[in-house]
């Protein structure tokens, strides 16, 4: 019962973050520049800063 906790508390941590901009969730980030990136699926443009994982 206890591993089936830690396994649905290690797929939430490790799923992707959110779109800053839209809220959708990002498949990836591509980075063009120190200020300048966009993320994929929905293609917002966003600082790289402002996407990250939250513990």
């Amino acid at each position: 019962m206890g591993s089936d906790r830690a396994a649905s508390d290690d797929a939430a941590s490790s799923a992707p973050p959110d779109c800053p901009r839209c809220g959708q969730r990002i498949a990836f980030l591509t980075v063009s520049g120190p200020m300048t990136a966009s993320v994929s699926p929905c293609g917002c443009s966003v600082p790289p800063a402002l996407v990250h994982r939250e513990d």
